[in-house]
């Protein structure tokens, strides 16, 4: 922070830099009014609640003013060099901007990007409307510049403009069947006007939102502000009730197309509508006043189908076969049962001998949010635990537990489960700004004796790592999976703001591994390699987000290993590497894996036909097995259809034989008692 009087500092970058606020936002008082308490709110709560104790400074504006650029401009294509010099006098003042609840800055970069992205969109149209494409030369075009200078004004800008919308033109192109190069230039101008036509319908309130998010993201990777609705969701997530129709979608070319029917929802018990169809528009009240999804911003889509139980929604959906039809739903809670614990017995050949073994699944650490109603609470701890019961009943020789994009969550939860599988001993190390102290594991919790190999990918985040990695640290399991998990060492706690404000989540406590290191930045290495098809969001990790928290590591706790199954991994990996090397299907495994690193880490795409259709093809191959897998998720009684699990299972099978039916050892002395108590820090 600035020692000067900050009104001094922003009243002088106002009359040499930011435009007034326009009659139209002055006249919705009650909205400003409320976003400026908002911004004051925040601006205490991250000086008390943040691991660093710092209220927003210069460091967090340098960083915010990026953001907030981003938020408009993130392909740096809209904004000119020039612009963004202009912009640069905020460098050091949006930290003070917060604290006085002045979106004045925010305002102005809003403003200027609309008038940008409106002659952008005149300049597409009139290329677009030329028709005029060539596609046989040998051009490439540079679409992945998030980390690009913000181009000149002028000829170059032009030339670079002129490269995307012909990237976007030969896309589309080869993604249709039918119209050629005139319907695919059409499709992409009708994709400008609906942007465009987005951006003007964004209300003043959204800008707020955006400059709060911004400076608030500041902080660190994963210290977000969550406006009401995506407040709302993440509460949701957490606790796994929901109330709506029961869809998932991908937005595309200006409407919605359905990825998953959710069983037990509104729309799965209508049956008309499936994945694959296309929602071109919503009534959120029912009846025939719809609103198009063109016409629509990202940020209201969600509201458009949020409402209160038993109330009706229409939805304008144009099927596969190219028939449109409006379908009214009545809102309903939607059974999330997909994303709680669950469990499968799997009989296996151990050692020549038919063996049952154990597949349990957990997708996320759910637990209901301190001060949310007791009724209907959910637990993963708790649920894991029946599940457990449930295989140890069925006389389970080993457990696999699938822990693969699984990406964190209560990390209280995380050390109850710790406990499902170990009698005693530390289960992580915690730092917060109060100091260091140790979680045991909950005394006498343990729900399974029998030997465990856990499955990771980079997609398992927070608490999804931390368990493998204390399991594998304390000897008790195996993990296998991808080369490393996300990499995200930190702990957080949730918010909620008064008055519908929305939450914030901050990051208050970092969490190291028994043995000392972090799990921040580096992940957990699986004792076995298994490598899994990636999505682009989880690729690089915490090292591909913004400002990532550094590695860094704690004295180790005081432990005594509960068990000593890892000294079977070299015998393990051997085997599995062999049945590997000699099964096809994992051959052509890897050469998906290696197309979609190389898909993920592409930044440039060819502008000739022939060879883009060629990269276009090992794409689809890439994305076709990930919609697949989506599709059909996790299932053991279909091992053949994900090689990974199968081969899970495979390793499973042969640590049981070489274990030789021993089960969990009873609890030994530690060398020194383990320090402190959970206090309170509920979610990572």
């Amino acid at each position: 922070m600035r020692t000067r009087c900050p009104f001094l500092m922003l009243g002088l970058a106002v009359a040499g830099l930011w435009a007034a606020e326009p009659p139209a936002r002055a006249a919705d008082a009650k909205a400003a009014s409320r976003a400026r308490r908002l911004a004051r709110a925040i601006n205490g709560e991250l000086a008390t609640l943040h691991l660093s104790r710092q209220a927003p400074n210069d460091l967090i504006s340098r960083r915010a003013w990026t953001n907030l650029l981003d938020s408009c401009d993130g392909d740096r294509m809209v904004f000119t060099a020039e612009d963004v010099a202009g912009f640069a006098r905020a460098h050091d003042v949006l930290d003070d901007a917060l604290r006085l609840g002045d979106f004045a800055f925010a305002y102005q970069v809003r403003d200027l990007f609309r008038a940008r992205l409106r002659e952008r969109t005149a300049f597409a149209t009139n290329l677009l409307a030329q028709g005029s494409f060539d596609f046989s030369g040998h051009g490439t075009y540079a679409y992945e510049r998030s980390k690009a200078d913000w181009p000149p004004a002028g000829a170059a800008r032009d030339a670079l403009w002129t490269a995307r919308i012909r990237g976007e033109v030969l896309d589309e192109w080869l993604d249709c069947e039918t119209g050629g190069v005139a319907r695919a230039a059409s499709v992409v101008a009708k994709s400008y006007a609906d942007m465009l036509a987005a951006e003007l319908k964004r209300k003043p309130a959204e800008t707020c939102d955006d400059f709060i998010v911004s400076v608030v993201s500041a902080y660190d990777a994963h210290t977000a502000y969550l406006p009401p609705d995506d407040f709302e969701t993440f509460r949701q997530q957490m606790d796994l009730t929901l109330c709506g129709i029961g869809a998932e979608w991908m937005k595309k070319d200006g409407a919605l197309k359905v990825k998953r029917v959710m069983p037990g929802g509104p729309l799965a018990k209508d049956g008309h509508i499936h994945v694959g169809d296309v929602i071109l528009g919503v009534a959120p009240k029912g009846g025939d006043e719809i609103v198009r999804i063109s016409e629509t911003a990202d940020s209201d889509l969600v509201s458009l189908f949020r409402g209160e139980k038993g109330t009706k929604i229409t939805l304008e959906v144009k099927h596969v076969n190219g028939e449109i039809k409006r379908y009214t739903l009545v809102r309903d809670d939607v059974p999330m049962d997909d994303d709680a614990a669950s469990s499968q017995v799997v009989t296996a050949d151990v050692g020549g001998t038919p063996r049952p073994l154990g597949y349990l699944r957990l997708p996320s650490f759910y637990s209901t949010l301190e001060g949310e109603s007791a009724e209907n609470a959910r637990s993963c701890a708790d649920d894991l635990r029946a599940e457990l019961e449930k295989l140890k009943k069925r006389g389970v020789a080993g457990v696999l537990f699938d822990l693969r994009d699984n990406n964190g969550g209560s990390l209280s939860d995380a050390v109850k489960v710790v406990g499902l599988f170990v009698r005693q001993g530390p289960a992580v190390r915690i730092l917060t700004a109060d100091g260091e102290t140790t979680l045991p594991v909950p005394d006498g919790a343990v729900a399974c004796e029998v030997p465990v190999v856990v499955l990771t990918s980079r997609g398992s985040a927070s608490a999804g790592e931390l368990v493998p990695a204390t399991l594998q640290d304390l000897g008790r399991a195996v993990v296998a999976g991808d080369d490393r998990t996300f990499g995200k060492g930190t702990a957080q706690s949730v918010c909620p703001l008064e008055n519908r404000g929305g939450g914030l989540v901050v990051t208050d406590a970092r969490f190291y591994r028994v043995t000392g290191g972090s799990t921040q930045f580096k992940g957990v290495e699986p004792d076995i390699l298994l490598p899994s098809l990636t999505e682009d969001e989880v690729f690089k990790g915490e090292r591909g987000l913004s400002y990532p928290l550094p590695w860094d590591e704690l004295a180790p706790a005081a432990f005594t290993p509960s068990w000593d199954l890892t000294r079977f991994v070299p015998e393990l990996r051997t085997a599995s590497e062999a049945r590997r090397a000699k099964n096809p299907a994992w051959q052509k495994h890897l050469q998906l894996v290696k197309d979609s690193a190389a898909l993920i880490q592409r930044t440039e795409m060819p502008l000739n036909r022939d060879a883009r259709k060629a990269q276009f093809d090992r794409d689809e191959a890439v994305t076709d097995e990930l919609d697949r897998q989506e599709e059909e998720g996790f299932n053991p009684l279909a091992r053949d259809k994900d090689l990974v699990l199968d081969e899970g299972l495979n390793i499973l099978a042969d640590l049981v034989r070489l274990n030789d039916g021993r089960t969990l050892p009873a609890a030994k002395p530690l060398t020194s008692a383990d320090s402190g108590l959970f206090d309170g820090i509920d979610d990572d």
